[in-house]
């Protein structure tokens, strides 16, 4: 199973849309947890 550098690339595109999508998602998740955890007292 040989990989073309073509398919490389592509694989390192999806895998790195893959991170910053979840890095959008978990960051605003992320800090709004904070603030509730900090301003909401349970």
């Amino acid at each position: 199973m040989s990989t073309s550098p073509r398919a490389l690339k592509v694989l390192k595109t999806l895998v790195l849309t893959f991170v910053f999508l979840c890095l959008g998602i978990a960051v605003p998740v992320g800090v709004f947890g904070l603030l509730v955890k900090l301003f909401g007292h349970g």
